[in-house]
């Protein structure tokens, strides 16, 4: 008994749960105005049975007709008929507002598809793309005359020393990576150096191998760095047209092997000292040089000098091909160079400049023609929806008028039911007379011929497309020959 009462109890509060959720159901989905449900936010449907429903008109015409009411001579609409005629009323002013609302809307955005801007704005393009680019070389002239004239005065210099010294070859110096070999050999020359002259130099010192490394390194760098400038600044000087700097430059190489002697040479006295273990090897060496220049105390000391020699004669050939081998021809040469060079890359990025400039404009022609193009079938789908928006107002008044016929109908029927033999009024035999509404006008003749009139436009813009890109192409040309490189007047080849 007790296990029936639970299962009964449980049923219960399920069909209490079910039924609660179906009124909160109900509830949510309901409309909160009371008002029929809207097919469109101003033109909902009347419903005949359900305004019937709410206006209870067939009970008031039989409470009416029991009564003998309407009487047989009534003129005047019973109330109920008048809560219907309102209603309708009610909903006939609301479809004309829709109208209004609809048809202005469709109005203003008819108005704003005009393509005549568009059209011509795309028949001017090529005298657009002419105006930029003439703004485009005007404010890069004054940068492009400065380098052009450095160029040419770079240019002049350049053979007036040709002329000068008697030239004809072309300058012969490193390129940037080549620049850098060279000074990564002359960098690499102290290191082989110095770790061959370490051990020489460790002999003689207490801190072994590795103090004799940084000896030797300092010594090495000395070497080099001395032979590397003389190479570099003063030895091509042989190569000079002129006697007295001809003489000069083999002055400079005789005094270069004598620097380089005289430093072999002390590097060697200073391992001497090292290894004899003076107190002061610094003035040991020096004493010992100046006193006795070409004497060394063992074959070690020798061995050190050749090398000395030797990584010195290399790091005088690295200087000296560090640039062209005639005395200041490298110099002007990469001078003019850099400034032809200079003017080059302005231009190049002026033509790149100007190549974007035409291809942004011939996009912004295509982009104008397709928006005209779209403007004019937006504009034929506005028109669509302007006969569509009179269309349904049409349909939603006549069904206004059969929705009220049928209203009346219904209560004038069931009223003459219950009218216990008594004659029906006579006025029910008649609908009864509407307030006049102001439809608006929902014409499109205008608009048709505008249509036309944008069409023809789009369509003869269509035929001027190929002409007008002709037209920006042509004039890109002749800003672009304009552009003419200092290189077509002294090639770079002959400064390279």
């Amino acid at each position: 008994m007790q296990k029936r009462r639970s299962t009964r109890g449980r049923t219960i509060e399920y069909g209490f749960f079910m039924g609660l959720l179906a009124r909160i159901w109900d509830w949510l989905t309901s409309s909160g105005s009371g008002k029929p449900r809207k097919g469109h936010p101003d033109l909902y449907p009347l419903e005949v049975d359900k305004l019937a429903k709410e206006l209870r008109l067939v009970d008031d015409a039989k409470r009416l007709g029991e009564a003998g009411l309407p009487a047989l001579d009534a003129t005047v609409i019973s109330g109920p008929e008048a809560s219907v005629v309102q209603r309708v009323e009610k909903a006939r002013q609301d479809y004309v507002d829709w109208a209004a609302l609809r048809l202005n809307v469709l109005s203003q955005d008819i108005g704003r598809r005009n393509v005549m801007r568009d059209v011509n704005r795309a028949r001017q393009a090529d005298k657009e793309f002419e105006r930029k680019a003439s703004t485009l070389l005007t404010e890069q002239d004054s940068l492009l005359r400065t380098l052009g004239e450095t160029a040419r005065k770079s240019k002049e210099e350049l053979d007036a020393f040709r002329t000068e010294h008697r030239l004809t070859r072309e300058a012969h110096f490193p390129s940037g990576t080549r620049t850098y070999l060279l000074y990564a050999v002359l960098f690499l020359l102290v290191g082989v150096e110095a770790v061959l002259n370490a051990r020489f130099f460790a002999q003689g010192l207490d801190s072994g191998l590795l103090g004799g490394f940084t000896e030797a390194g300092i010594m090495a760098a000395i070497n080099v760095a001395v032979a590397f400038m003389l190479g570099k600044f003063a030895i091509r000087y042989v190569n000079h047209r002129r006697a007295i700097l001809k003489t000069l430059g083999l002055a400079a190489l005789a005094f270069s092997l004598l620097v380089m002697v005289c430093v072999g040479m002390g590097i060697a006295h200073y391992r001497d000292s090292l290894s004899a273990e003076a107190a002061n090897p610094a003035k040991a060496a020096l004493d010992a040089f100046i006193e006795h220049p070409l004497q060394l105390r063992d074959f070690f000391s020798w061995a050190l000098f050749v090398i000395s020699m030797i990584f010195g004669i290399a790091s005088l050939f690295d200087g000296l091909f560090s640039d062209d081998l005639y005395p200041g021809y490298g110099s002007i040469s990469r001078r003019t160079l850099s400034a032809v060079d200079d003017h080059g890359d302005e231009l190049n990025t002026l033509r790149v400049d100007l190549e974007e400039l035409k291809n942004e404009e011939l996009k912004a022609l295509d982009k104008t023609l397709e928006r005209a193009q779209a403007d004019v079938a937006v504009f034929e789908a506005l028109i669509k929806d302007k006969h569509m928006a009179g269309s349904r107002l049409s349909t939603a008044l006549l069904d206004a008028d059969n929705s009220l016929d049928a209203l009346l109908r219904k209560f004038r029927t069931e009223n003459e039911l219950h009218r216990r033999g008594l004659q029906r009024p006579t006025y029910f035999d008649r609908q009864p007379d509407l307030r006049p509404i102001q439809i608006p006008d929902f014409g499109t003749a205008a608009d048709e011929t505008e249509l036309q009139e944008q069409r023809k436009l789009v369509k003869a813009l269509l035929a001027e497309v190929q002409e007008i890109r002709a037209r920006i192409q042509a004039a890109f040309n002749q800003h672009f020959d304009r552009l003419k490189p200092l290189d077509t007047h002294f090639p770079a080849k002959e400064i390279a």
